[in-house]
């Protein structure tokens, strides 16, 4: 009997299945930089679009939007500390609602430059996304990660 046959079999059998192997390995890695690119793009898109939501979403019996409540306290209360922290308080009872878990800041960026409401620290954040949105002359920058 010829065994040629056999062991060329064999040797396409072993190639094939070490071929395989490779391909798995580098879809895996693949698709694990895949997960962190989608993650990244879905945490961007709710930094903005949470600011979205707020210049346009009526939270108030007065018919004024989340983003019109902050800057008419910081308008009434002349951008003092006390204007802040009542804005802060607006913020934070949407951002909580909205953003479950997220950590998140809430800085205004033309007028005060300062942090208006934070449920957490940056400074060990990773993953950081950023939404930036503008009404009247107060431009507000809204950073979210994990």
């Amino acid at each position: 009997m010829d065994n040629k046959g056999f062991i060329f079999t064999l040797d396409s059998a072993l190639a094939l299945v070490s071929l395989l192997i490779v391909l798995s390995v580098v879809a895996h890695i693949s698709d694990a930089q895949s997960t962190y690119s989608s993650q990244q793009i879905r945490i961007s898109h709710d930094a903005q679009d949470t600011l979205e939501t707020m210049a346009t979403y009526k939270s108030s019996l007065e018919g004024f939007t989340v983003l019109q409540n902050i800057t008419n306290t910081l308008i009434a209360n002349n951008n003092d500390a006390t204007g802040v922290a009542i804005a802060g308080q607006i913020a934070s009872l949407y951002l909580n609602k909205t953003l479950g878990s997220a950590k998140y800041n809430l800085t205004e960026i033309n007028q005060l430059n300062t942090t208006i409401v934070a449920n957490s620290n940056m400074k060990n954040a990773n993953n950081i996304a950023v939404g930036i949105r503008s009404y009247d002359d107060y431009t507000f920058k809204l950073y979210i990660w994990n």
